[in-house]
């Protein structure tokens, strides 16, 4: 099966990155929230309020940071402040990075190679796993306490206007920890990095815990019917295509209306077998689906005056470029669903 995947907004990463300085892409990329590659001053205070520092003094630090005088951050920026302070930090960030790849690395293998392992290798599998596990949240421990004893220190001096404006009080070391940690949690929620890339230290040992847990209850699932084809059969395929769009709220009932002459003009196509709609509630994200029977279909469709002139009002009318995916699938298994549900 191929899957291709075209992304209509692309991401533009620094060239020849100091080492370490790639943890601050990942941080540069859960701060923006729209992601427009670009950080608001909303963006930053949300971000970085630390509990410490008040409104204006975050004002402050985020046009110092602003060196292009743009009254936005790009990544380069962003890196380029950090660097100036990496410090002692320097080396442990630069080992984070390999710390993360060669995590990724043991995880793909394990998933891999842990079912058909014999008896000693998936004990030594599991057993592995869980002291990496306690290594890292060993390493975790006194960080969290320094971090959190610095926050005490540091706010014990700050004016009470400053106090009255922290996110959260600081409490006693323990419970900070535990605190952080539940904020630690929330923020895999936060983030749209995808999985190879790299996370926080926090991150790797929810990974690497979770998948212990599979392992020791060896979750099985039910067997199911393999479907043996030749490799250079040449089987006809249908493509499915999914669009994601993520309208702006002004422009909701525009787009609607645009939507509504896009499918009607698109069901009069040859070539477009189904097209269906899903809209999230609450939200202003939608999926379009669309079923064409052949590549060279749904080519002609996506080049012709119909989708570009529904991608054009797109332009106005979504709040960031829309993200679109095509699959080839095989055609007979959609005859094989019409006949069972017929």
């Amino acid at each position: 099966m191929r899957i291709v995947t075209t992304y209509l907004k692309t991401d533009k990463m620094a060239d020849n990155q100091e080492k370490g300085m790639s943890i601050f892409l990942d941080v540069f990329r859960r701060a923006d929230k729209n992601d427009d590659n670009a950080l608001s001053l909303e963006e930053f205070k949300s971000f970085f309020a630390d509990g410490v520092v008040d409104s204006e003094e975050l004002e402050k630090l985020f046009h110092e940071i602003d060196t292009h005088n743009t009254n936005n951050i790009d990544t380069g920026e962003l890196c380029a402040y950090f660097s100036q302070h990496l410090g002692p930090f320097r080396e442990i960030f630069a080992a984070l990075e390999d710390v993360s790849g060669s995590v990724t690395k043991a995880l793909q293998s394990t998933a891999k190679s842990y079912p058909e392992a014999s008896f000693n290798e998936q004990f030594s599998t599991r057993f592995l796993l869980k002291e990496v596990v306690n290594q890292l949240s060993a390493l975790q421990y006194p960080i969290d306490a320094a971090s959190d004893h610095m926050e005490e220190e540091a706010i014990k001096d700050r004016p009470t206007k400053s106090q009255a404006e922290n996110v959260e009080a600081i409490v006693p070391s323990k419970a900070g920890w535990i605190k952080r940690r539940e904020r630690q949690q929330a923020l895999a929620t936060q983030t749209s990095v995808p999985y190879e890339s790299l996370v926080g230290l926090s991150g790797q040992v929810e990974r690497l815990q979770s998948l212990v847990d599979k392992l020791e209850h060896k979750v099985t699932f039910d067997p199911i019917d393999e479907e043996v084809v030749a490799e250079d059969d040449d089987e006809n395929t249908v493509v499915l295509v999914c669009r994601n769009l993520y309208v702006d709220e002004e422009k909701y009932k525009e787009f609607k209306s645009s939507l509504t002459t896009y499918i009607e003009a698109l069901a009069k196509e040859d070539g477009c077998l189904n097209i269906s709609v899903r809209k999230y509630s609450d939200t202003n994200h939608f999926v379009l689906y669309q079923i064409f029977d052949s590549i060279d279909s749904w080519k002609s469709h996506f080049s012709g005056k119909i989708s570009k002139t529904f991608q054009h009002n797109n332009v106005d009318y979504l709040e960031k470029p829309e993200a679109l995916n095509t699959m080839d699938i095989p055609a007979k298994w959609l005859e094989e669903k019409r006949e069972a549900q017929q």
